[in-house]
């Protein structure tokens, strides 16, 4: 079965589709392996904050984003249909009001994939300080959309219009990728995937490294920056800009791991949200994707942002299928084994890139940003992620690297940090 058949709708009613990203969740959920995979933020803001103008603004939301009112039923047979509740429900389900104490696990607790709410809006009002936090899970939400519901839900809360137009309904993308999946341009892709990796859908980050068996996952985090030259040719549009963020982490990379081949290829997995058009920009939900490229590391600076552009906008040229079906089909073993904790995956890495977002704010300040504690789904997969957030002034990017102790030895990430702060780059006097 390629795709889903899609259920016939009641006389009148209109049924969401779901898409192949979610299916692969719902079907581990369905099948006796839940997973807690739900992007978590949380903010203390100095003050007290109404408790009701705080549920109004979260209704609003709620009612803006048809994403956030969907709920999954499992048919039985191996599929799946979408209902979406109306926003006062969804409120009465997902809004709570809690104890400084108890704030943190209230809002990070699990939310039921099959048969319930995908979100959580949690305060803990003071008369001092506030705490606010957001728990929405990634079956029905991306980065970009992430972002997109934080500052329209602060901007309500201030008493605000939200500054964006309404969010598209993600509908039409949903059964577009349905549409694909079985189709020429599907079949493009999972050549593209053979052509490419061989096949794997999980591509090792070089040929020289290797999870040995039976080992725990040991992730080690450190951070580090890039600086852009406004003069240089890359600093131009996004794809430059994440390119020479990328080409400074792999440069760097190639010189921690020596002796290792520089000729090789390294493969990383590009996380993208596929909004291709306006309309697609506009749309609320899970849209992101994986796509990989594959690059080899240049001679000098330059000669490596111009590989990686490349690498990058051939990956990026028009990918209809979701990752998770070109594993289900490539290597159906693997299907869903990155939410399971006891299936450590090859050592692949993961690059993504977003846009610095202003902090919060409520009363003209800007909120305190929490740490948030470790959660089901937050676990290392492959064995190394690279997160680019761009500034945003737009005079570089904050890097976060996470690096898999087990597959590199201890401390890999502190060391590439340190190698990446020590390169100039292009255009920088290299």
């Amino acid at each position: 079965m390629l795709a889903d058949p899609a259920p016939p709708p009641a006389r009148g009613a209109v049924t969401p589709p779901v898409s192949l990203a979610q299916r692969e969740r719902l079907t581990l959920w369905a099948s006796g392996q839940p997973s807690q995979d739900q992007p978590t933020f949380a903010w203390s803001f100095a003050g007290a904050v109404d408790t009701r103008r705080a549920r109004a603004a979260w209704h609003a939301v709620v009612a803006r984003y048809d994403t956030l009112r969907s709920v999954f039923e499992d048919t039985g047979a191996g599929t799946f249909t979408c209902r979406r509740d109306g926003a006062t429900a969804i409120t009465a389900q997902t809004f709570a009001v809690t104890s400084p104490q108890d704030f943190l696990g209230v809002l990070c607790a699990p939310l039921a994939l099959i048969g319930g709410a995908l979100a959580r809006l949690v305060v803990s009002p003071g008369a001092d300080e506030t705490l606010i936090g957001l728990s929405i899970d990634h079956l029905v939400i991306d980065g970009h959309s992430y972002h997109r519901v934080v500052a329209d839900f602060f901007s309500l809360l201030r008493g605000e219009e939200p500054a964006g137009p309404p969010p598209a309904p993600a509908d039409a993308f949903f059964h577009e990728e349905l549409k694909a999946a079985d189709s020429a341009a599907a079949r493009k892709v999972l050549d593209y995937w053979r052509r490419t990796t061989g096949g794997t859908t999980y591509p090792p980050l070089h040929p020289d490294l290797a999870r040995p068996a039976g080992v725990t996952v040991a992730p080690e985090t450190a951070h580090t920056t890039v600086a852009f030259d406004p003069g240089a040719p890359y600093a131009r549009t996004a794809l430059g800009r994440s390119a020479r963020v990328l080409a400074a982490v792999s440069t760097a990379l190639l010189r921690v791991l020596e002796p290792a081949d520089r000729t090789a290829p390294l493969r990383f997995l590009l996380q993208s949200s596929r909004r291709s058009s306006p309309e697609k920009l506009n749309m609320a939900g899970f849209l992101s994707n994986w796509q990989v490229t594959s690059f080899t590391v240049g001679g000098t600076a330059d000669d490596t942002v111009h590989e990686v552009t490349q690498a990058v906008f051939r990956s990026l040229r028009g990918h209809p299928l979701h990752h998770a079906e070109v594993v289900r089909r490539l290597e159906p073993r693997w299907y869903g084994a990155r939410y399971l904790p006891s299936e450590p995956l090859p050592p692949y890495a993961l690059f993504n890139y977003l846009t610095e977002q202003e902090p919060p704010r409520i009363g003209g300040r800007p909120g305190r940003a929490l740490e948030i504690p470790p959660m089901g789904a937050y676990r290392l997969h492959g064995a190394l992620r690279v997160y680019g957030t761009e500034r945003a002034d737009g005079s570089g990017a904050a890097v976060r690297l996470v690096a898999d102790a087990s597959v590199f030895g201890a401390g890999l990430a502190a060391s590439l940090a340190e190698a990446v702060s020590a390169d100039p780059g292009p255009g920088n006097g290299a």
